[in-house]
């Protein structure tokens, strides 16, 4: 049998598998055979029976891991886009740069080259993510 990596599960799956784990602990099945019928660590499963007799069936519900999408962006979505424009459209040797294929650092001379993305200009050189 396969094990499933839960990290590939969407939120509302795992969710239920912790609601289901809480159910069968509280009707008497054991640690060992709850965490081998519902494919999680015994470490996960006892957080969640914790979680639980801590906050009900609210407190079993987790978020969606990771940080939120979109946040720490430099560029607008806008500034985004032409950059993404001008790299489909062109080679770094076509916009007069000194590289031959794009690579990161072609792409950060390219934003500090443009001037419709002079307010991420400065953000880089603050930030060091160019360096001449």
């Amino acid at each position: 049998m396969d094990n499933i990596d839960s990290r590939t599960l969407p939120v509302a799956a795992l969710n239920e598998r912790r609601r289901r784990v809480v159910k069968m602990r509280l009707d008497g099945v054991s640690l060992k055979d709850t965490a081998a019928q519902c494919e999680m660590s015994r470490t996960t499963l006892i957080a969640a029976v914790k979680a639980y007799r801590a906050g009900g069936w609210k407190a079993l519900d987790v978020e969606r891991p990771g940080r939120p999408q979109g946040t720490g962006r430099t560029l607008t979505a806008e500034q985004e886009r032409e950059v993404q424009r001008l790299i489909r459209d062109r080679t770094p040797d076509q916009l007069k740069m000194i590289y031959a294929l794009w690579s990161r650092q072609a792409v950060a001379e390219l934003i500090l080259i443009d001037p419709t993305l002079k307010q991420w200009t400065q953000a880089a050189y603050r930030t060091g993510a160019c360096s001449k």
